[in-house]
């Protein structure tokens, strides 16, 4: 089938008897090249619909391009997936070293929840560098660990210890701490996945 085509690309010098393949080879190289965004998802470990947020929010710099009758697809260069990366990917040394977050030698990790009949509620908590401690919340008083266990008889509330997951990775989590649902959600995830 041939047609003439100029008009379709607004007499940009495409010449009469141009056919319908050789319209969609030119089209289709005139689209910028890159990748999608769920290659983007799967190298940066990221859900497609944060990719998507990403690129609707700028942290992701990504061309729109026209994808079916009304719908857009993006594109998104190599030199956008590296700044993307560097910024959104955590390196090594910024993801928490698991001795911030976790005494090997007492079995606790921060902000787990303790009780004792004498105390309803106290969380474990770094007072300086690998220091472990308790906070009574209650009566915003600190303890050192061997205080709450030998004076208060605390006892964990709930095993940080669970059956291994399926699948391995990490997440980064952003709740503020001065919210009503931070303790509680710490103590689902504590007694739901495995240290």
């Amino acid at each position: 089938m041939i047609v003439v085509i100029s008009q379709i690309f607004g007499g940009a010098g495409i010449a009469a008897g141009v056919t319908v393949g050789d319209r969609l080879v030119y089209e289709k190289k005139s689209l910028p090249t890159g990748m999608s965004p769920n290659d983007v998802a799967k190298k940066l470990g990221l859900s497609v619909q944060s990719v998507y947020k990403y690129i609707q929010d700028g942290s992701i710099k990504a061309e729109a391009v026209p994808y079916g009758d009304e719908r857009i697809t993006y594109v998104i260069s190599e030199t956008a997936y590296h700044e993307a990366e560097k910024s959104l990917k955590p390196s090594e040394t910024q993801r928490p070293k698991k001795y911030e977050y976790y005494d090997s030698k007492n079995d606790i990790v921060l902000y787990q929840r303790f009780h004792s009949t004498k105390i309803p509620e106290a969380r474990v908590i770094r007072k300086e560098e690998k220091v472990f401690g308790f906070y009574l919340p209650n009566i915003q008083k600190w303890l050192t660990y061997e205080e709450g266990i030998k004076n208060y008889a605390l006892k964990p509330s709930y095993s940080i210890h669970q059956p291994t997951l399926d699948y391995k990775g990490y997440v980064e989590l952003q709740v503020p701490k001065k919210e009503v649902v931070f303790y509680p959600f710490l103590d689902y995830l504590y007694k739901t996945w495995v240290w």
